[in-house]
């Protein structure tokens, strides 16, 4: 993973303070060395059938699910996330790249009808070439595998480019499917800190393709860019996801799914609860539930003790947002119900630890109910109108992920259609599967990830219209 000689990047632990690992700290030179060995390797990739792209993929997916232990460690180290939540993060990543592998030999053309007889028009699919594979840190190992599934079951090569706050458990994945047999320079890695690799990484010449996932302001910077060059570019950004909860919701069912997307992985998600918008008649009752979830919450050093619930926020610059937002949303007139600082203990002293928090009386001139907390903080307002509710859910330049819970799934499937959301859950939060489309409407998002088109993002048309 790391030449000795050459200059290194520190990675800490989140928990601790302590250097947890070291990953190269590369430069154009390096990172064009990198991109040339998967362009090198990328047309005999292609040109393999996509029965056999699949029987190679497995078969290195199947490395890494052995490995999974000691990549979901590095991922607890390095992250914070729990060990259990970690190692389970490395499977469920296997899991998405084998569906794509499957997928690969359904990408099937078409014979199309033509305007005289003599013609005849047929469409097939090429893979775009070398895709550049940008991954931030709250999910360092499933965001990649995102990009990575429908890449190489498109026929591309890739270069990856983990956040640096989180390297080494992409980094050990990537190694793991290498030793499950893929090509040689077929996936190949770019680490450092400072813009200068991605940078260098993304205005290759031999780079075709760019799938980042991170903050709406680092995907209008590549657009600006880059998006002259006519690259092939998708973007899953930031969000501020809002939940509106009706009346007659069941506020059991309710709490436990506002509490598990506002809470887990800290809060530290683009689809997590930003935002909820309760009835009246059920707001006290909806809140006092959910603060009955976030108190048994157990949170810790998800190394130490892999089965807790929640470690600490991944970065100090994290933690101090969640703070800020916080304080704005006090000083404006919301009301603390629960948590609002860091537990308690020496345990805790070390690390960007947060406890779970809930707040009412959100008013929409709070940074809460329009900018992403990306962190353990869950605001209330009660509403009368739905209408208003609604009103306010959309007030946002993000569209990413909107949640409903009614019992009424008729009239569900109507307020759907007026959130402005590329998802809505209805009465749940499990967002992201396989077969299922995520695509970030507004500032949330360019193109599309997940779900079986999710493919065609890295594959080209060709036309063949014959005469004769």
């Amino acid at each position: 993973m790391s030449d000795p000689a050459g200059p290194m990047s520190e990675v800490r632990s989140p928990a601790t303070g302590e250097v947890v690992g070291r990953v190269p700290r590369m430069g154009i030179p390096e990172v064009d060395r990198v991109v040339r060995a998967a362009h090198a390797a990328q047309p005999a990739w292609a040109a393999l059938t996509p029965y056999d792209r699949e029987a190679a993929t497995r078969r290195a997916t199947a490395m890494a699910r052995s490995r999974a232990e000691a990549i979901g460690r590095l991922m607890a180290l390095e992250q914070g996330k729990p060990f259990n939540q970690s190692k389970s993060e490395v499977t469920s990543s296997c899991d998405l790249i084998d569906y794509y592998a499957a997928e690969g030999p359904r990408i099937e053309g078409k014979i199309l009808p033509t305007e005289r007889g003599d013609y005849r028009s047929f469409v097939s699919y090429r893979p775009v070439g070398v895709a550049a594979l940008i991954t931030p840190w709250n999910y360092p190992v499933a965001l990649l595998a995102w990009k990575l599934g429908p890449a190489l079951a498109a026929g591309c090569a890739a270069v990856v480019k983990p956040s640096p706050v989180t390297p080494l458990s992409p980094s050990a994945f990537v190694e793991a499917l290498l030793a499950g047999g893929l090509p040689a320079g077929l996936v190949g890695l770019v680490t450092g800190e400072g813009p200068e690799p991605g940078k260098a990484l993304v205005a290759h010449p031999l780079v075709d393709k760019v799938a980042m996932t991170g903050s709406t302001a680092t995907g209008k910077a590549i657009m600006r860019e880059f998006g002259p060059t006519l690259k092939r570019i998708t973007l899953e950004l930031g969000g501020c996801c809002p939940a509106i909860v009706l009346p007659d919701a069941d506020l059991d069912l309710t709490a436990e799914a506002i509490a598990y997307k506002g809470f887990r992985n800290m809060g530290q998600s683009c689809s997590t609860i930003n935002r909820v918008y309760a009835h009246r008649s059920i707001h006290d009752a909806l809140v006092e539930r959910v603060v009955g979830q976030a108190n048994k919450f157990r949170i810790g050093d998800g190394v130490t003790d892999g089965t807790v619930d929640l470690g600490p926020m991944a970065t100090a610059e994290s933690l101090e947002k969640v703070k800020a937002h916080l304080a704005d949303a006090l000083a404006r007139g919301a009301t603390l119900v629960h948590g609002g600082t860091g537990p308690a203990g020496e345990a805790f002293a070390r690390g960007h630890f947060f406890l779970p928090t809930v707040l009412t009386g959100m008013t929409p001139a709070m940074r809460v109910a329009h900018e992403e907390t990306f962190g353990p903080l869950v605001p209330f307002a009660a509403y009368d109108d739905l209408d208003e509710a609604i009103a306010q859910a959309n007030d946002t330049p993000y569209g990413l992920v909107s949640y409903l819970f009614t019992r009424d799934t008729g009239k569900a499937q109507a307020l759907a259609e007026r959130l402005e959301a590329g998802t809505v859950c209805v009465n749940h939060v499990a967002v992201n599967t396989h077969y299922g489309p995520y695509q970030g409407w507004k500032e949330s998002g360019f193109g599309l990830e997940l779900g079986r088109d999710a493919i065609f993002e890295y594959l080209d048309v060709r036309h063949v219209k014959v005469r004769g």
